[in-house]
């Protein structure tokens, strides 16, 4: 299985992004850079979870219905996929509320994706050996997500949900 046809996410382009920082680069840059590295190293934590998922039996149930491991597979992909849109969308915004949105979502995704691959080992489904690779790449991009959520500024807008004051 070659493991670059498999991670289908595209690198990092900033001419992708529409950065409102006209001859303000200098303000945005770090910021801008910040989220590439973790766009970055999340590519490479997609390229094993989706490794993982394709992985799973795929064969439906005797019903013809989806099986438990696909329905496993869909989660894990459903997971996945979401967090480097949501790491996109908190580098073009300046809204604090909104980047940690976003960042809350990354975290709950995460979180969600690693409970999925951990019932998959459970079910004899799949290699522990491969979730605690999945496992220890996750926990180097969790230490650097929360770095750059260090760097988020609060601003003067409020929340009206009341999550992030």
């Amino acid at each position: 299985m070659d493991l670059d046809k498999l991670n289908f996410l595209p690198g990092w382009e900033d001419d992708r992004f529409n950065f409102d920082d006209e001859g303000e680069e200098w303000k945005t840059a770090p910021q801008r850079e910040a989220a590439k590295a973790r766009y970055l190293k999340w590519r490479e934590v997609f390229g094993l979870v989706i490794a993982f998922a394709e992985n799973l039996p795929d064969e439906p149930d005797e019903d013809g219905h989806e099986s438990h491991a696909q329905t496993i597979s869909r989660f894990i992909y459903e997971n996945a996929m979401i967090v480097a849109p949501k790491i996109m969308g908190a580098a073009v915004c300046d809204l604090y509320i909104l980047k940690m949105e976003n960042a809350a979502i990354i975290r709950t995704n995460c979180r969600q994706m690693m409970e999925q691959l951990g019932f998959a080992v459970l079910m004899d489904m799949a290699d522990e050996e491969h979730k605690k690779v999945i496992e220890e790449s996750l926990n180097e991009f969790q230490k650097l997500f929360s770095e750059w959520v260090a760097t988020f500024k609060k601003d003067e807008f409020e929340d009206e949900w009341g999550l992030f004051k």
